[in-house]
C-alpha cells in the first residue's frame, strides 16, 4: 500500500534559473519553509545552494538550524520568532533574523556575535510588523546598536497582501516612506517586500531582493495563468498502486483531498479513470484494464494525462500550498 512523492530536483532549479533571469537584478531568496512546501527540507536547501541562490527563507530558527546541521552554509533568513526563540543559536549558526520590536532588538542585541538584523516595517497586512509610529525610534536604536558593535543592520523588508494591485500600491507607498527615514538615520542596507505574485506581477515591487516560495514548484502566481504557460515547472509527481479492481492505495489520511472524489481522475498506464470514493488510506476508481501492483499517478507534470497539482486544487477551491503541505506519502524519492 504505497504512496510515493517523485521529487525532480533538476526541475526545481530549472525554475529558480527561470525566476532569477525575471528579477534580475534583484537577488533570489528560496523560501523553503513548511519541509520546503512538502518537497523536503533538506533535499530542496541543497538543491538551492547547488543552484547559488543568493539566500534561503527558513520562516523559521528551528529550521535554519536543521540546514545548517546538514552543512547548508548559503545565508538563512528567519523571521517567525516566540519568546521562546534561540537567538544565540541562530546568531551562532549565521542565521539572520527579522526585528519588528524594541523588545526583540535588544534580545537579540545582547546574544554573543554580531547578529544580522532585517528590520520589518508593517505597510497594512498587520503581519508581525513594526507599527509605522513607531518605526523612527526602532531605527534610530537599530542604528545606535549597530555603531556599537553589536548587529549589523542588513536590510529593511516587509510582506504585500496580494489582495490588489491597488493595495499592493498603497504598501509599497508606506514601504518606501519607511526606507526613506532609515536612510535619514545612517541605513545602507537593501530593501525587500515581493514575494512570488508581486515578483511576478509587479515589478516595481522587486527593489535589491525577491522572496519566491511556491512558484519554484511550479504554482504559478498569476491568475488565470497555469505554471507551464510561465514557463514553470512541475518538480513532483505522486504515485500509488492498485490494490484491487477499482481500488487504489491512496485516501484522504494520505493528504488526498475527500472532496475531490467524484471530480478527480487518475492515470494509469496512460489512461484515465474517475475516482469514485476516497476513504481513509484507499480510493475506489473506474473499472478498466489494469492489475493489482500497477502504478496510478496522482499527480503529474506535463504532459502526463494526470491532473496537476493546480488542477487538482482548482476542483476543490484551495491553493497547492494545502496540498504540498498536507501530503503523507510513504515514500519519497528524489532525482536530478
Amino acid at each position: 500500500m504505497t504512496v510515493t512523492k517523485h521529487v525532480d530536483l533538476l526541475a526545481y532549479k530549472e525554475n529558480l534559473k527561470l525566476i532569477g533571469e525575471l528579477v534580475s537584478p534583484a537577488k533570489l531568496m528560496a523560501v523553503i519553509k513548511a519541509d520546503a512546501y512538502g518537497h523536503g527540507l533538506i533535499e530542496i536547501a541543497q538543491a538551492a545552494e547547488e543552484f547559488g541562490v543568493d539566500s534561503l527563507g527558513v520562516l523559521d530558527i528551528e529550521t535554519g538550524l536543521k540546514i545548517r546541521k546538514a552543512g547548508v552554509k548559503t545565508p538563512a533568513f528567519a523571521w517567525l520568532h516566540s519568546p521562546e526563540s534561540n537567538f544565540t543559536a541562530a546568531v551562532k549558526a549565521g542565521i539572520e533574523l527579522s526585528v519588528s520590536s524594541l523588545a526583540e532588538l535588544k534580545r537579540i542585541s545582547i546574544v554573543q556575535g554580531r547578529a544580522k538584523v532585517h528590520l520589518k516595517i508593517d505597510t497594512g497586512l498587520s503581519r508581525n510588523g513594526c507599527r509605522p509610529e513607531d518605526w523612527y525610534e526602532l531605527v534610530s536604536e537599530a542604528r545606535a546598536i549597530e555603531d556599537s558593535g553589536s548587529i549589523d543592520l542588513v536590510a529593511i523588508w516587509s510582506h504585500l497582501s496580494g489582495t490588489s494591485q491597488q493595495d499592493d500600491e498603497t504598501a509599497i507607498g508606506k514601504f518606501e516612506d519607511a526606507h526613506r527615514i532609515a536612510v535619514e538615520l545612517g541605513f545602507k542596507g537593501y530593501r525587500h517586500i515581493a514575494s512570488s505574485p508581486a515578483a511576478f506581477n509587479l515589478p516595481k515591487s522587486r527593489y535589491e531582493l525577491v522572496r519566491i516560495g511556491v512558484s519554484a514548484f511550479g504554482t504559478s502566481p498569476v491568475e488565470g495563468k497555469p505554471a507551464s504557460d510561465l514557463g514553470l515547472k512541475i518538480p513532483m509527481r505522486l504515485t500509488a498502486e492498485v490494490l484491487a479492481p477499482e481500488v487504489i492505495s491512496i485516501g484522504f489520511l494520505h493528504g488526498y483531498f475527500s472532496q475531490l472524489a467524484g471530480k478527480a481522475q487518475v492515470s494509469i498506464a496512460g489512461k484515465l479513470y474517475p475516482v469514485n470514493k476516497i476513504g481513509p488510506l484507499a480510493s475506489s476508481i473506474g473499472p478498466g484494464d489494469y492489475n493489482p501492483g500497477d502504478e496510478v499517478l496522482i499527480l503529474g507534470t506535463e504532459p502526463d494525462l494526470a491532473p496537476t497539482a493546480e488542477d487538482l486544487c482548482e476542483l476543490v477551491s484551495t491553493v497547492t500550498d494545502e496540498l504540498f503541505t498536507g501530503l503523507k506519502p510513504n515514500l519519497t524519492s528524489y532525482s536530478g
